[in-house]
């Protein structure tokens, strides 16, 4: 099933759900957004993911069905991660990651190596490494912005939840992250894992992944027995109390190697995969806009700006003051600019298996979206599987007019105060019920962050040419990637 094949049948069927039957199995795909939300209302024991989830750590991570026969760990392990939906880990993580950027920011770019009296000149940073950074003598930069953003993200994401010793002793590991991203649909294949160079790429990265997380797990664990993990993992005091929680847990439940490294592993992605790309490509809709870059900049000036009394970080270069409080309340256009990266960019299917039957009827709204005379009741039967299709349904302009344009102001609409406000309607990339995202709340403030700070950070502008273009999709991991970088040229707006 891809989104070419599910707009098809969905157009030539008319119906909320349609099926296919592949196999011996049979396949309802959801496309209307009131039966998503009935989906979303069902409990676990009439609908549930847990075996799409066993298969995806098999296929994916090749964790040899522990997650499948390690039941306690394993679910202990996510009963951890719900500490990212409490307020006071959004609180924590979100004030470190403000003041990480705060000084970060104007170091997206550092200086040219020729620069430093030294012979052998400054390093660069792995993110700039990454983004194959030329230093302009003009004091401009030049940069491929989709390696450069999500390494970058990346880089200080990572620091601040597993702390700094991770990258420092594995500076390899985002290349790995991405090289698996790259490649998981074909691992997820079987066949193309051996067979295609980035099927196998993936694989190796992979097995690299696993090998750094399963030796900072170790000392981790060292640590917390109050044992010294050795010299080059440092005091390990940097770490975010949710990784600390899952070290624990893993060591209480008495959870297998596998086990740990290979969901390590895929918290790792899944923390990077989707937030990083949301960041690039809202950047490059942001930056190809004159108007809608000046309204941005704007709308977050009193609440994201150059330090008033002339602060500088450590490095010497200007550092920003971030109001997060004011960012999420005040700026509806970057965040309606957010949802609307999401919808465009984020193509996935949400799985359900049906261990009861279930009937979903239609809306009589959405009835009428449409083109129906009446609203139809499914009733869908226990041993098949749900499919919710929110890639099409983000594509469907029954649903959102005029899909191909990039236009923020679709999630804007007046609250009860006369204010304006921004909400998601039938935008559901944060899944919804028992599975929404555990890091949604985080999510949303980390990308508003990197987002408005780079925006007032940088000017960006095309290598060649006048107009900055947005590249064109292609397919890798949950989010999409640009099917060639970008190659852009970089201002440092404050020096």
């Amino acid at each position: 099933m891809n989104d070419t094949s599910l707009t098809a049948h969905r157009d030539n069927s008319g119906d909320g759900i349609f099926s296919y039957r592949i196999g011996s199995g049979k396949y309802y795909v959801v496309n209307m957004p009131s039966l998503v939300q009935q989906v979303f209302a069902q409990r676990g024991n009439v609908l549930n993911k847990q075996r799409t989830l066993e298969w995806f750590m098999k296929t994916a991570f090749d964790d040899k069905f522990s997650t499948r026969d390690e039941h306690e760990a394993f679910h202990g392990h996510h009963n951890a991660l719900n500490l990212m939906l409490k307020e006071d880990f959004i609180n924590e993580a979100t004030g470190k990651t403000a003041c990480a950027v705060e000084v970060e920011a104007a170091k997206l770019v550092t200086e040219a190596p020729w620069l430093y009296p030294d012979a052998e000149g400054k390093p660069m940073e792995l993110w700039e490494e990454a983004g194959q950074v030329r230093f302009n003598h003009d004091g401009t930069f030049e940069a491929n912005f989709y390696d450069l953003i999500v390494n970058y993200m990346g880089q200080i994401v990572i620091d601040m939840l597993w702390g700094k010793a991770l990258i420092k002793n594995h500076p390899n590991l985002q290349a790995d992250m991405w090289h698996f991203d790259e490649g998981v649909h074909h691992i997820i294949t079987k066949f193309l894992a051996n067979i295609t160079a980035a099927g196998r790429r993936a694989v190796a990265a992979r097995e690299r992944l696993t090998i750094a997380m399963h030796e900072w797990h170790e000392a981790v664990a060292t640590k917390q027995a109050g044992r010294d993990p050795g010299a080059q993992w440092g005091a390990l005091d940097d770490i975010s109390q949710v990784m600390q929680d899952r070290v624990k847990v893993w060591i209480a439940t008495k959870a297998s190697e596998t086990l740990q490294k290979t969901n390590d592993v895929s918290v790792l992605w899944g923390v990077n995969v989707n937030s990083n790309k949301n960041v690039f490509w809202m950047l490059m809709q942001i930056y190809s806009r004159s108007h809608l870059l000046s309204d941005i900049r704007e709308e977050i000036a009193p609440y994201v700006h150059i330090s008033p009394c002339g602060e500088r970080g450590p490095d010497g270069f200007p550092k920003l003051n971030i109001n997060i409080d004011g960012l999420m309340k005040h700026c509806p256009l970057i965040k309606a600019a957010f949802y609307e990266t999401m919808r465009m960019n984020m193509s996935g299917l949400g799985i359900r298996e049906v261990i009861k039957d279930v009937v979903l009827k239609e809306s009589a709204s959405d009835a009428e979206l449409f083109g129906k005379k009446r609203p139809q009741a499914y009733t869908i039967p226990a041993g098949s599987t749900l499919v919710l299709a929110n890639g099409t349904m983000q594509m469907d302009q029954r649903i959102f007019a005029n899909p191909e344009q990039f236009y923020p102001e679709r999630f804007i609409e007046e609250g009860p105060d006369g204010a304006p406000r921004v909400t998601m309607k039938n935008l559901h990339t944060f899944g919804g019920g028992l599975y929404k995202c555990k890091g949604r709340y985080f999510a949303e403030k980390e990308v508003l962050i990197f987002a408005s700070s780079l925006l007032v950070m940088w000017d960006v502008a095309p290598v060649n040419g006048e107009e900055l273009e947005v590249p064109k999709m292609g397919y890798a991991g949950a989010s999409r990637s640009p099917l060639e970088d970008v190659r852009v040229r970089l201002t440092r707006r404050y020096n």
